[in-house]
């Protein structure tokens, strides 16, 4: 059964997406293309053709018996130039195709950056990272072999016919007769190259997916005794990748096969025709050579065609997911210059959900005033991070409105109105490279001085003397080579450091010990002097430290106020305290 599943898995499906088409042209408006270097490339293709052309027609009449010292000269003059011409195009070809790719990973760069938080949420960052980095190329590859190719060999089949016309209108004839059959087995299999290349694409991601994870989380397979699971995993997906290298190479083979029955009968009826027109006397012996040398040049682009309809169809089954990024509706950018921002924030009745079929805030109203300590609190599950999210305009409210100093927040472009504000997440987040540049993250303008004081409010500065390169410390990926509480720390004096009218802390202490809470409580509330700061916890020393409390529940705010005045009305807050008590 196992068997059955995986196969059914990595069948081959004549299938077409609809509207792949036209997402797919989409894009190729998304990336800024070198235009002088695909027009020198043109041109040069189109040379490159036309002397070989002419290369032809003069072999055809040296064969014929002419053996004159012009025909021989200008025959060698045009053999150098188009070698020439051959050489100046393939480097021509690779520098525009490396400017396309350049571009287009710019691009897909961007505007991975733009896209709302909620294109993410069904996405892996490990699937997205493929796409950038394998699929990006893909409007170099439609380019470079699709659509280049096609006009050039377009443009040979179209030069070589009215050559051969010239001779007898019968030859132009033979030569084009069989084309449609060509063209049908270059269609069939396009549309399986399509659904291997699909899935080829999707099996890739999964295999980096899983190879990240894995090297991520190499201590807890050790400790887990895992390794085996974890290798017949990844031999899994190598398995499809195998089996579908595999039906890859046995269509390939079925679709040369094919192709080659149509050549072999198309020279036989070219071969029975012209000799039929030599014997008759419609064509001399100059007329017979060009038209066999002519006629091998044009199959050999009609062969280009179907190749290139090949690589079109694999081209759009591995790019599939980057165009549907490249296609995906960005956040908004309109919306006025809101400079440093100051005041309250409020939500005004607000109603928001991840799904139609998932309400997370009905109908939430309450308040996170200015210069205050504000604690978020609630069970886990009923919003307390969406609230942030709404407030920093991650996601949009379905409905309501907020407001930062009584003006709605959506009025303001996001570029502007997010830099009023610092996250600081459960999870500190940190990029590899060095404690310094991990700090100067959100605000790259700071001295050595604020630098070192924010350090010291926060509690840092102590570890980070301790290490032996200091602040110029380089960090393992995602900060690996510290401790929760020591990121926390960075976190918060990156945090410090921002200098912005809002903070937001969610689960601040949770990588703490009682002690750094404590710290960490002096730390906010000397924060909040000239700041709104918003803490989600679950520590009692936050309710020790807020000036108001707001506790959410079933998607509604339970109680809101002073700590006493929620203590009093909430009976999250009771049971909470009681809780950490028993503790």
């Amino acid at each position: 059964m196992a068997e059955k599943k995986k196969a059914a898995q990595d069948s081959i499906e004549l299938r077409h997406k609809k509207g792949l088409w036209l997402r797919f042209i989409k894009t190729f408006f998304k990336c800024r293309l070198p235009f002088v270097w695909l027009t020198a490339h043109v041109i040069l293709q189109f040379g490159f053709i036309t002397l070989g052309v002419d290369v032809t027609d003069k072999t055809a009449q040296l064969f014929a018996g002419d053996v004159s010292v012009e025909l021989v000269s200008s025959l060698i003059f045009l053999i150098i130039l188009n070698i020439l011409a051959s050489s100046l195009s393939l480097f021509v070809s690779s520098v525009t195709s490396a400017r396309i790719n350049r571009n287009m990973r710019r691009s897909v760069l961007n505007k991975v950056l733009n896209l709302p938080l909620g294109f993410f949420k069904n996405e892996n960052p490990r699937d997205t990272i493929y796409r950038i980095v394998n699929n990006s190329v893909v409007v170099d590859s439609t380019i470079m072999l699709f659509i280049i190719p096609l006009v050039s060999a377009v443009y040979q089949m179209v030069l070589i016919f009215g050559r051969v016309f010239k001779y007898d209108w019968r030859l132009s004839v033979m030569m084009i007769i069989f084309v449609p059959a060509l063209a049908f087995i270059a269609f069939l299999f396009g549309r399986i190259n399509f659904s291997i290349s699909d899935r080829d694409a999707g099996i890739h991601a999964s295999l980096t997916q899983r190879l990240s994870e894995m090297m991520t989380n190499v201590p807890l397979a050790k400790a887990f005794a895992k390794e085996n699971s974890e290798e017949e995993k990844g031999k899994e997906l190598t398995s499809r990748l195998y089996r579908l290298s595999i039906k890859s190479s046995w269509f390939d083979q079925l679709q040369n096969l094919s192709e080659t029955v149509v050549n072999l009968l198309q020279a036989a009826a070219m071969t029975g025709i012209g000799m039929m027109l030599l014997n008759d006397g419609s064509i001399n012996t100059r007329g017979w050579v060009a038209f066999f040398l002519f006629s091998g040049t044009f199959m050999n682009a009609v062969t280009d065609l179907t190749i290139v309809w090949g690589n079109i169809k694999i081209i759009q089954g591995g790019a599939d997911g980057l165009v549907e990024i490249m296609n995906a509706k960005e956040e908004p950018k309109t919306g006025e210059q809101c400079g440093k921002l100051s005041g309250g924030l409020k939500l005004e009745d607000v109603h928001f959900g991840y799904s139609e079929e998932k309400t997370v805030l009905d109908g939430v109203s309450c308040e996170f005033p200015e210069n205050t300590v504000t604690a978020l609190l609630g069970a886990s599950g009923c919003g307390k991070t969406t609230v942030a999210n709404l407030l920093t305009r991650l996601y949009q409210p379905v409905s309501g409105r907020i407001t930062a100093g009584g003006a709605d927040v959506s009025e303001f472009s996001l570029d502007s109105y997010r830099k009023n504000f610092t996250v600081v997440s459960q999870n500190a987040m940190l990029f590899s490279g060095t404690i310094r540049e991990n700090l100067l993250y959100g605000n790259e303008n700071a001295t050595e001085q604020q630098l070192f004081d924010a350090a010291k409010r926060s509690g840092a500065a102590e570890f980070i003397s301790r290490l032996p390169n200091g602040m110029d410390t380089v960090l393992e990926e995602y900060g690996n080579n510290l401790s929760g509480g020591q990121k926390q720390k960075l976190a918060l004096t990156r945090a410090l450091l921002s200098d912005t009218p809002y903070l937001i802390l969610d689960e601040p202490v949770a990588s703490m010990d009682a002690v750094a809470v404590e710290e960490m409580m002096e730390i906010l509330r000397a924060a909040a002097a000239d700041r709104c700061v918003i803490i989600i916890a679950h520590s009692p020393a936050v309710l020790k430290l807020a000036q108001h409390v707001v506790v959410l529940e079933n998607g509604g705010v339970e109680a809101q106020g002073s700590a006493d005045e929620v203590k009093s009305s909430s009976g999250f807050v009771r049971d909470f305290l009681r809780e950490k008590v028993s503790e």
